[in-house]
């Protein structure tokens, strides 16, 4: 499963507010052995944003790795640019 959500966009989705209860789906929605990969933009918020959301709303996922960004996008500061983290359950 993917989950992309814009950081922000007026009026529908708010990342400080509504990644949150998507995390929360993601037990119901996986399978047993489920994998997801997902992705932040805000460059106001690091990698841990992210794991921390899963380990508190999603506790049956783990962390696996943050894939690494292709070079045609280079990024000043790793946590200020995307963030593509892949999690496991069980």
């Amino acid at each position: 499963m993917i989950i992309d959500p814009p950081s922000f966009q007026k009026g529908s989705f708010l990342l400080t507010k509504d990644y949150q209860r998507v995390l929360r789906r993601l037990p119901d929605l996986l399978s047993p052995q489920g994998t997801v990969l997902a992705c932040m933009n805000d460059p106001a918020y690091g990698e841990d944003f992210l794991i921390d959301g899963v380990t508190r709303e999603a506790p049956g996922l783990r962390f696996v790795e943050r894939l690494k960004n292709p070079p045609e996008f280079p990024d000043i500061d790793a946590q200020s640019g995307l963030k593509a983290l892949v999690f496991r359950q069980g």
